[in-house]
This record gives C-alpha cells, sequence and structure tokens, in this order.
C-alpha cells in the first residue's frame, strides 16, 4: 500500500494497514531523509502509547534507524506524545517520533513525526517524506540486541525533566489549595504526567479513574469529547468535586466537566485560559485558533487588546503560526492547546495544571469562570454541527470554488478540506471534507438557536443540490 500522512501523522488499522513492514518503511524513509540532509549525527527519540503493540511497533521501528547507523534514544516505558515533542525540543534533535494513533479507536495505531523544536512535521516535510517512502526499496534492519550492544539503540527517559518544565511555569502559590478533582484517565498514557504533576502541585484531592492500562479502552473510544465524559456527570456532583478533566490515549487532548456535571468546550477552556494569562497574569499577546474554532476566541481578543490569527485545521498549523507572530496561546476546537515558551504542540499535562492553577488562584466555581469570561468578551452567539453524505466527493471541490453569496456570506477562504463562509457580525459556518468517507460535516456559529440551524439547513440544501447536479452531469 501507499503510506499517505494526514493532518496528526499517519493512521491506520492494525494488521490492515498498520503493520511491521509499513511502520519499517517508514523508518527506512526517515532514516533516508536525515542522511541525505546530514542529521545522521543527531538521535532519533521515539516513544510509544498504551496501544496494542505500540512497545514493539518502536521496537521495529527503532532496528530501522540503527540499520541505517542513525543512533535512537527509545523511551524506556509507555509516555505522553508531549514528551516525545519536549524531548527532541530539549536536545535540539531533528526528528522525534511518537507510535499513537492519539484520539482514534482501539484498532487503529499511528506514527507522528516531529521536527526540531519539537513542532509537528508540517506538509511540505510530509509529502517529501510520503514520496521517499513509498520509493523505498530495501528496509535496513538490525536486530535490536545487537544495535543495543553497538551502542545505536540507548534507553531513554524524559519524563523528571518534562515534568519540572510544566512546574516552572506554574504559580508555586497554588500549592496551598482545597481543590478537589476527577481525573479520567481513559485507560491511556495521561497518568504518566498528571499523577506526578497532581502530587508536585499538592492538589489535595486527586482522584483517578481508568488507570488501568486496557488495549481496548474499555470499549470506548479514548476522546475526551462531551459524549465519552457525559458518564462522568453523576460522579462529579455526588462527590462534590470541582470539576473532572480526562484526556486522550497520547495526553495531548483535554476536555472538562464543570462543577455541576456539564461540558465545558475546547474553546471555552482556551478562551478561559487567555483570560486568565493576560488579566490575572498581566502576559500580553495574541491568540492563534483553527478555522473551525468559536468567536469567542477573536472577541475575547479584541477586548484585552489584541488579535486572533485563524490557521487551517491541525496543531502543526497553530505550532507555525504561534512561531511566527510570538503570540501567548494558541489552541483548536479538539481540545489541544499551548502557550509562549512551551512546547510547540498541544499537552493535556501543561495544560490541565495551567487550568488548576486558573481555578484556584481565580477561587469561583468553573462554571462562573466561563460566565465571566463570556460576560467580558460579550459573547453569547449558538453552535450547530451536522453532516451530509455525498454521492462524490467532487461536491466538495465544486463548494471549494463558491463564492458564498447564495446564502448570504460575505466572503469565503478555503482551508486545505475546508471551506468557511463569513457573515456579518463574527457569524461564520463550516464545510469540512471527511478524509475516510463520502461526507460532509457542517458547523455554524450564530447570535441564535434559529438562525444556526437555518444556515446548516442551507449549507445541507446547497450539497444536496450540487450532488444531484453532479450526477445528472449538469456541472
Amino acid at each position: 500500500m501507499m503510506i499517505k500522512f494526514g493532518t496528526g501523522g499517519f493512521r491506520g488499522v492494525i494488521a490492515d494497514d498498520f503493520t511491521k513492514e509499513n511502520v519499517q518503511k517508514i523508518a527506512q524513509g526517515l532514516s533516508l531523509t536525515a542522511l541525505e540532509n546530514g542529521w545522521g549525527g543527531k538521535p532519533v527519540v521515539i516513544g510509544y502509547d498504551l496501544r496494542f503493540m505500540s512497545d514493539k511497533f518502536a521496537a521495529w521501528m527503532a532496528e530501522v534507524f540503527a540499520g541505517n547507523g542513525i543512533k535512537v534514544l527509545l523511551c524506556t516505558s509507555v509516555v505522553p506524545t508531549p514528551i516525545v515533542m519536549s524531548a527532541t525540543k530539549d536536545m535540539d534533535n531533528e526528528l522525534g517520533v511518537m507510535i499513537t494513533a492519539s484520539h482514534n479507536p482501539y484498532v487503529f495505531n499511528g506514527v507522528k513525526v516531529f521536527r526540531k523544536n519539537g513542532m509537528d512535521a508540517d506538509v511540505g516535510f510530509t509529502n517529501a517524506l510520503e514520496k521517499v517512502t513509498n520509493a523505498c526499496g530495501n528496509v535496513n534492519v538490525m536486530p535490536l540486541a545487537l544495535a543495543k550492544e553497538r551502542g545505536l539503540v540507548e534507553e531513554y527517559s524524559h519524563i523528571e525533566k518534562y515534568l519540572d518544565n510544566i512546574v516552572s511555569f506554574i504559580d508555586p502559590k497554588i500549592k496551598f489549595n482545597k481543590a478537589k478533582i476527577l481525573f479520567d484517565n481513559m485507560c491511556g498514557a495521561g497518568c504518566v504526567g498528571l499523577k506526578p504533576i497532581a502530587r508536585r502541585l499538592n492538589i489535595t484531592r486527586f482522584d483517578i479513574i481508568n488507570e488501568k492500562h486496557d488495549a481496548f479502552f474499555n470499549f470506548i473510544t479514548p476522546n475526551p469529547t462531551e459524549e465519552a465524559m457525559s458518564r462522568l456527570k453523576n460522579m462529579v456532583v455526588k462527590n462534590g468535586y470541582d470539576y473532572a478533566i480526562a484526556t486522550d490515549s497520547d495526553a495531548d487532548r483535554l476536555g472538562v466537566l464543570d462543577e455541576n456535571g456539564n461540558s465545558v468546550s475546547s474553546n471555552e477552556i482556551l478562551a478561559c485560559l487567555y483570560y486568565y494569562l493576560v488579566r490575572y497574569r498581566g502576559q500580553k499577546g495574541d491568540i492563534v485558533k483553527n478555522c473551525s474554532a468559536s468567536v469567542l476566541l477573536d472577541m475575547l481578543a479584541e477586548k484585552l487588546g489584541f488579535k486572533c490569527y485563524e490557521v487551517d485545521v491541525g496543531f502543526k498549523n497553530i505550532s507555525a503560526k504561534l512561531k511566527e507572530t510570538n503570540a501567548l496561546i494558541g489552541g483548536e476546537s479538539s481540545g489541544g492547546l499551548t502557550v509562549r515558551n512551551y512546547i510547540f504542540g498541544k499537552d493535556s499535562t501543561f495544560s490541565a495544571a495551567l487550568f488548576m492553577e486558573m481555578q484556584i488562584v481565580m477561587n469561583k466555581p468553573v462554571s462562573e469562570i466561563v460566565g465571566e469570561v463570556k460576560n467580558f468578551a460579550g459573547y453569547g452567539y449558538h453552535c450547530a454541527e451536522d453532516s451530509c453524505e455525498v454521492s462524490d466527493m467532487r461536491v466538495f471541490d465544486a463548494l471549494y470554488k463558491d463564492d458564498g453569496r447564495e446564502i448570504g456570506a460575505k466572503k469565503v477562504h478555503a482551508f486545505n478540506r475546508n471551506v468557511k463562509y463569513y457573515f456579518e457580525n463574527g457569524c461564520w459556518a463550516l464545510l469540512r471534507a471527511s478524509g475516510t468517507e463520502p461526507l460532509l460535516r457542517i458547523a455554524a456559529e450564530m447570535p441564535s438557536e434559529s438562525e444556526v440551524r437555518k444556515i446548516a439547513e442551507k449549507l445541507k440544501c446547497k450539497i444536496k443540490e450540487t450532488d444531484d447536479k453532479l450526477l445528472k452531469g449538469s456541472l
């Protein structure tokens, strides 16, 4: 099969397209790229999470780097993805690799690739890597035992340095707290960072559920969405927790429920932390969001006296804009964020620690903090999400060129696999092409429930109309 990298790296179904052969082909492609660019003298950090056979795939990948004469620092145990990013940045390496499928269901696994400064590999790099990988003939392999004997594979841990770095960002005064927090580890790698962080920050009560390893993730997709966290609502209310948090399988996405067990959206988490950093910590700077994130962030930035930058979906785009603009904070609508001078990648251990600080310092229930931020920004919009099946994905190509006037849009902008329609007063709607099925996803944000439903329905009609024209050959 042809290796293809998506927004978050290479993903595949285990034993179908995610195989030893394909993972070692990627390692060979990375090795050839490193040697061609003169990076062969720098080691590559390889980490892995708790997904089925992630440790084996990491070892098989290490054997290929070693077979090409490139040293590997192989993590000694399960780690969250941000630890590999942190290690790559701290050691000034050119490449880092993580074996994970992040928030995908248990049947998947994947490969994430990081570049200098621990940043997600950009599209230019992954496009070039695809060509090199798919053109690979021989894959050079050195057995792991021999590679270790020759010093080409070395066991490595970056956990303590990673934790020290996070703690250095957090106000030490919060160690005197009465916080009561419920943490759903979702059978992932989140405990590796959050359990010791809670100890270091002296959180009064930090209760963990789903800490035990389960390659099936309790048959729940390990993604801290509102739906996945809804089962925690009764636990939060009954046991008097200040709030609940959850992380995905490789601990780069964060989900939150407030003291009433109600979901705090990723947009609200990002907005609250931005507000806290500026208003309570006195920090200054812009914010970066992806094109599917809420107008709340634009309104908040304006009220704070700063600018909100908008980029395509994919944290690599957030990171690139953060680096370019030196913005204070950046995040995406799916639950990942980072701040200036931290790693150029999302990290739920870090964002959770910062959230803990915020709630303790502000000394208010989470629901009140969210309300305060929205009132300050003057936000009162409604959101809607929908989807529409199509017979031919050329529908998206046709809509990609649409000027939006038919549905009342003032401007249209194409972001790779997204088409965004801009209306008055910050209102917007988005079409996103599914990468795995003949489907277009719809998102919209308007001042009222009726308006947001109306625009979503208009887009569905437009999609179906375009699909019909394609089927009849009249487009």
